[in-house]
C-alpha cells in the first residue's frame, strides 16, 4: 500500500501543477488514521471558500488512505491559514442492526459529520505535494503541506512515521481471523466427510467451481466422476484444512 501511495503521489503532483493559478498551488489529499478508530469518510473545506474542497474516502484503522484530488493553498504560507476537516467516524455496534441504529440516531440528532477546525502550519514556498490529514486520538487532527511522506526523516509534521497498530487492535484482528479460519475448517471438513461418504452433489459442486476458477488444472480429468479428480479434490481440501489449522495455531500462540 505504501509503495503504491508513493508512486501515486509523484504522478498526481505533476498533474496538479497544471491546475493552479499564479498565486495558488493545487495539492493532493491523503488521510492517515493514527487513532485506530477508522474513518467512514472525510473531506477538507476552505473556511473562506466552500468551493475549495476535496477528499471523500474511507480509511481503515491504523492505515493511510489513497490519493485524493484536490485542495488549493497559497503558494506562500500566510498567517492564520486554516482548513475545516469534515469527518464521519465509524458507526457504533458490531452487527448490522446495531450499526443501522447508530446511523438512525446520528441522523435524528443531525450529527452525521463532525468538523475539526485545523490551523495549517508553515510550509515551504512554493507549496507542493500533498495536504496530509492526520487523524489523531480524541477526535483531533493535524494537517501538513509537504511533498514528503510521514516516514521521511525531513517530514515537517509534528507526528512522524506511519501508524503503529495497538496490541488491542492486533488482537482484535487476530481473533477475527481465527474465527473466520475456524469456520472454513469446519465447512471444509464437512465437505470432506460428504465426499468420502459418496455424496455426488458435493463433488459436482466442486467440479463446477473448479471449471470456472481452475480450468487448466482440471483439464486432465474426464469429469466429476473421474477417480483421479476425487483423489485430487480430497488432497486439495486436506491442504486447505492444514493451512487454516496452522494459521489458527500460529495466531493463538502469539495473541492468546
Amino acid at each position: 500500500m505504501i509503495a503504491h501511495l508513493r508512486k501515486g503521489l509523484a504522478l498526481l503532483w505533476l498533474v496538479s501543477l497544471t491546475a493552479c493559478s499564479d498565486d495558488t498551488a493545487s495539492l493532493n489529499i491523503t488521510g492517515v488514521d493514527y487513532a485506530g478508530q477508522g474513518i467512514r469518510y472525510y473531506y477538507v473545506v476552505d473556511p473562506t471558500d466552500d468551493k475549495n474542497r476535496g477528499g471523500g474516502e474511507s480509511i481503515t484503522p491504523y492505515s493511510a488512505g489513497g490519493i485524493m484530488c484536490c485542495y488549493s493553498v497559497p503558494k506562500k504560507w500566510q498567517e492564520g491559514l486554516s482548513v475545516d476537516v469534515v469527518v464521519s467516524y465509524p458507526l457504533e455496534g458490531d452487527t448490522t442492526d446495531e450499526r443501522s441504529a447508530s446511523l438512525a440516531k446520528r441522523e435524528a440528532e443531525g450529527k452525521l459529520n463532525e468538523t475539526i477546525h485545523v490551523e495549517v502550519p508553515k510550509y515551504e514556498t512554493p507549496a507542493k505535494g500533498t495536504l496530509w490529514v492526520q487523524f489523531l486520538p480524541d477526535k483531533q487532527a493535524n494537517v501538513v503541506v509537504s511533498n514528503l511522506s510521514p516516514d521521511h526523516k525531513d517530514f515537517p509534521g509534528e507526528v512522524k512515521g506511519w501508524p503503529v497498530p495497538s496490541d488491542e487492535y492486533r488482537k482484535k484482528i487476530a481473533d477475527r481471523e481465527i474465527k473466520d479460519a475456524s469456520s472454513r475448517v469446519a465447512a471444509t471438513k464437512k465437505d470432506l466427510d460428504a465426499i468420502r461418504a459418496g455424496d455426488e452433489s458435493v463433488v459436482k459442486d466442486y467440479w463446477r467451481i473448479r471449471k470456472k476458477t481452475a480450468p487448466d488444472e482440471i483439464a486432465k480429468f474426464s469429469g466429476w466422476s473421474d477417480p483421479r479428480f476425487l483423489k485430487y479434490l480430497e488432497k486439495s481440501l486436506e491442504w486447505y484444512v492444514e493451512r487454516d489449522e496452522k494459521n489458527i495455531e500460529d495466531l493463538k500462540r502469539v495473541y492468546q
